[in-house]
């Protein structure tokens, strides 16, 4: 394994390399590479994983991105930002049970603070992990974090730079780290883990002096109130059992929202919403209860506008649920994207406590009613 691992290392720098060294011919665009080396440890935010959360998980990152000085990239979160990809290795630091995870991620990284000399950023992607050890009921039943060996890392980082040479960057990062299938399959606890970081990045050419001349195009003058309506699908596996085989299923649901616009970047939320859990819908059938599977709740949160993305965090409490949720109160995150100035697209993951339940793609769409 350590010798697939340091081979498929060395074909990522050379990958990185040669991509670097093409030829660029647009001024407005500055390309980077970067290594890092990444060190942490593991939240026990389950019983369940306990026992195993004990090793400290090791990573060796490498990323390639750049930053793109026009109005058009800039309005994107009303700042100029990097964008890239990142791949790598994490192990964490227990062979036989938990293994590692060869990650292939995106993201953007927005510039908080600008100077002479460092950068302060932060960073947040998500992509595909492929994990070298798995739960099984028989061989492996300690590892209740993953169930499947095709996971989805995601991650929220603070960067900070300093400058070596007008190329050379030494880096210094935080990441919080989260990994898990959405609730694609069960067992499914996810792993939570926090990492540092300490790289380098090199840079093609220097980068400019950044001048604020830009203004943003999503600017209010005065509070206003907004509605949300919007649609929601995911995808979950229902597990074999002695009697019935392992099925897909597809999940639905619609929501609606009342969102008041407080300033230019924050908004608080406030709806309700209606999930059809066909995963639900098929241990109901399994067991010949009858019930109802749909689950009605009350929703209220805050929306973080950034240019053209929004980040929306809310809670759930549920009114109507025939088949008792694990919690009566669940939490969710959404990641956004606006078209235009009515219809947002995005992704969404929804938990119980520290446990994904559903993760997929929504559509939405946006109208003002009233300052």
């Amino acid at each position: 394994m350590q010798h697939k691992t340091k081979t498929v290392l060395i074909a990522v720098i050379l990958i990185i390399n040669n991509l670097f060294c093409l030829s660029q011919s647009d001024t407005t665009k500055y390309s980077f590479y970067g290594f890092h080396s990444h060190y942490g440890f593991i939240i026990p935010h389950s019983a369940a994983i306990r026992p195993v959360s004990g090793s400290k998980p090791f990573g060796v990152i490498a990323d390639i991105g750049e930053m793109s000085t026009t109005f058009n990239s800039w309005k994107v979160f009303n700042t100029f930002w990097f964008y890239g990809t990142q791949t790598g290795f994490y192990s964490f630091q227990n062979n036989e049970v938990l293994g590692g995870a060869f990650i292939l991620t995106g993201y953007a990284e927005p510039i908080l603070i600008w100077g002479k000399r460092i950068i302060l950023t932060a960073r947040m992607g998500g992509g595909l992990s492929w994990h070298t050890k798995i739960y099984d009921e028989i061989s492996n039943p300690a590892n209740q974090f993953f169930c499947t060996r095709i996971s989805f890392p995601i991650y929220v980082a603070l960067r900070f730079r300093h400058s070596l040479t007008p190329v050379t960057y030494l880096t210094l990062s935080g990441f919080y780290n989260h990994i898990s299938n959405g609730g694609l399959k069960q067992p499914n606890y996810g792993m939570n883990f926090p990492t540092v970081a300490l790289g380098i990045e090199f840079l093609r050419k220097p980068l400019p002096m950044l001048k604020a001349d830009f203004r943003s195009e999503v600017r209010i003058s005065e509070p206003a109130f907004y509605i949300s309506a919007g649609t929601l699908t995911s995808y979950k596996v229902v597990d074999k059992t002695d009697i019935y085989p392992e099925k897909g299923s597809l999940s639905w649901g619609i929501y609606a929202r009342v969102m008041r616009q407080i300033k230019t970047f924050y908004s608080l939320n406030a709806g309700a919403e209606l999930i059809s859990d066909n995963a639900i819908k098929e241990v109901i059938r399994r067991g010949n209860s009858g019930i109802d599977h749909k689950r009605f709740a009350l929703t209220a949160g805050q929306d973080f506008h950034m240019g053209r993305v929004i980040f929306t965090q809310y809670l759930g409490f549920y009114v109507y649920s025939p088949y008792k949720a694990k919690n009566a109160i669940y939490q969710k995150y959404e990641l956004g994207y606006r078209i235009n100035k009515n219809i947002i697209t995005g992704l969404f993951l929804k938990a119980h406590t520290y446990e994904a339940e559903l993760m997929g793609i929504q559509l939405s769409c946006l109208w003002k009613i009233k300052n």
